[in-house]
């Protein structure tokens, strides 16, 4: 009989060892019903962090206007504020792969002409006065001389004319 007695003694007590190994629960609310729980989520207010701007420079505005005129007698297509990440990569393998993706991702480039296949027939960058600065003239190096060695046409200028726009995308 003192067996059974320490039996149940050391049964218990191992019991009572894995009831406080167990993950301790803590008071619930009762489960939400499914129009409750979409009233529970809330979508953050950005109104006030964010605000619209204009898509252009007034002058990249009326130089795009003369640049669609010419596209359209010409038979080309015009792309604005096109990524340097969407006109090229760094190739993996070659150099640091990440500091090199970074250097580009968030540049752009104002207008790409494209031909009727679609294939880039030069890079345009209308320079305003913003351009005039020493870390956007860095910038604007940079920019140019990895399209140039990518293959790409570039033409910086101020003011676009059918003539400069001839001589750029014919050669």
């Amino acid at each position: 009989m003192g067996y059974i007695i320490l039996i149940i003694i050391i049964i218990a007590l191992v019991a009572f060892k894995f009831k406080d190994m167990r993950p301790k629960q803590t008071a619930q609310a009762p489960a939400a019903q499914p129009d409750e729980i979409a009233q529970e989520v809330t979508t953050p207010d950005y109104s006030n962090v964010y605000q619209r701007k204009l898509l252009f420079t007034k002058n990249e505005y009326f130089e795009l206007k003369k640049l669609k005129a010419y596209a359209d007698k010409n038979s080309l297509e015009v792309f604005a504020k096109v990524r340097l990440l969407d006109l090229l990569e760094p190739i993996k393998g070659k150099g640091n792969y990440q500091t090199l993706l970074h250097k580009i991702q968030a540049k752009h480039v104002d207008f790409v002409i494209l031909d009727s296949n679609y294939h880039v027939k030069g890079i345009i960058e209308i320079d305003d006065n913003s351009h005039n600065t020493s870390d956007r003239k860095e910038r604007d190096n940079f920019v140019d001389l990895v399209l140039s060695q990518t293959g790409y046409k570039i033409l910086r200028t101020r003011s676009l004319t059918d003539e400069i726009l001839d001589n750029f995308l014919q050669t």
